[in-house]
């Protein structure tokens, strides 16, 4: 394979990223083909990128591709996923992978029936600051992983898209487009799963019945705890706070995402800024390497199904106010 053909569904704000991202590989990719339901943007984006336009995206995925890369709106992604596995293409799906478990558990097995890759948009992994805790992590600078914690306050209510927090939509609110981050690379970071959950959600925003807040303990699998805490107020926070706590046996660590990364051990003491880099173009490399060398990419289909486990199992928590087993 010289050059991975790559189509992206959706041209909002996620899919533009993209978009960019994959042009960005040179040699080793190259977006052929685009679509939208909006397809005036679809076209000034083709233009400018001098890229093919689709009216659907059942044309475009007979458009030769090897990757399918779905930016659409949460409730799309189980049928665009479907189409373009049964195209035998492989797939990059922005977070969440599906609308529930049982969706999401189709995918993968879809995948894996037919041997195709699909990664999971849970672009953060490929942060600087994540990869640095990861690797100070797997090293065991900071001896065993005992706690986490995730806090966040960000814009929400209409600053974001409706669709979004909406239930029947599966916008999940707070939980589809935050949480599930820091629920995913907790686990990530940890090595392991969460076996259970036991939390709270906020549904008091502008619209009526969605999740605007959470507050979730996860008890993982290798008896590491974790909790998530975040709200999305019906304001536009000019200065959204972004908190990540790692506490291990012998050391911690302390992320201020997109700002700062600190560790304190009994060895070394040091903080430092940021570095912003393109996450979307590593994201983009990595699943382009995977499809060429054969291999799982950094977030994988696997972790998209584990995540819709834990989200589920939040939101029955919340209904009964109970512990929760997460069961993939």
């Amino acid at each position: 394979m010289t050059s991975v053909r790559v189509g992206i569904v959706g041209c909002g704000m996620a899919g533009r990223k993209h978009i960019d991202a994959f042009q960005s590989l040179g040699s080793l990719a190259s977006v052929v083909g685009i679509c939208d339901e909006n397809i005036e943007l679809a076209q000034r984006i083709g233009k400018r990128w001098d890229i093919e336009v689709f009216g659907d995206h059942s044309e475009l995925l007979d458009f030769g591709l090897d990757l399918f890369v779905i930016a659409t709106p949460h409730a799309t992604h189980h049928k665009l996923a479907i189409d373009g596995l049964n195209k035998n293409i492989s797939l990059l799906v922005e977070k969440p992978l599906a609308s529930n478990l049982s969706q999401a558990k189709e995918i993968a097995a879809i995948c894996a029936e037919k041997k195709l890759k699909c990664a999971v948009g849970f672009v953060h992994r490929h942060r600087m600051e994540m990869q640095a805790a990861h690797r100070h992590i797997t090293q065991q600078d900071c001896g065993e992983v005992v706690y986490m914690t995730d806090s966040f306050w960000l814009s929400g209510g209409e600053r974001l898209p409706e669709w979004l927090w909406k239930d029947t939509e599966a916008g999940l609110g707070v939980l589809g487009y935050s949480a599930i981050h820091r629920i995913d690379w907790q686990g990530w970071l940890a090595n392991s799963r969460v076996a259970s959950v036991y939390a709270q959600t906020n549904r008091s925003g502008i619209y009526e019945g969605s999740i605007h807040g959470v507050v979730a303990n996860l008890m993982f699998a290798s008896g590491a705890v974790g909790s998530v805490v975040g709200y999305q107020p019906n304001v536009d926070v000019n200065n959204p706070f972004i908190s990540t706590v790692i506490a291990g046996s012998q050391g911690l660590i302390n992320i201020k995402l997109g700002q700062s990364f600190e560790i304190c051990t009994s060895e070394e003491n040091y903080r430092k800024s940021v570095v912003q880099d393109n996450q979307f173009v590593k994201q983009a490399r990595d699943i382009v390497n995977a499809i060429v060398e054969d291999r799982e990419p950094c977030s994988s289909v696997y972790d998209g199904v584990h995540s819709a486990a834990v989200v589920e199992a939040i939101v029955q928590s919340a209904k009964t106010d109970s512990k929760i087993d997460v069961k993939d």
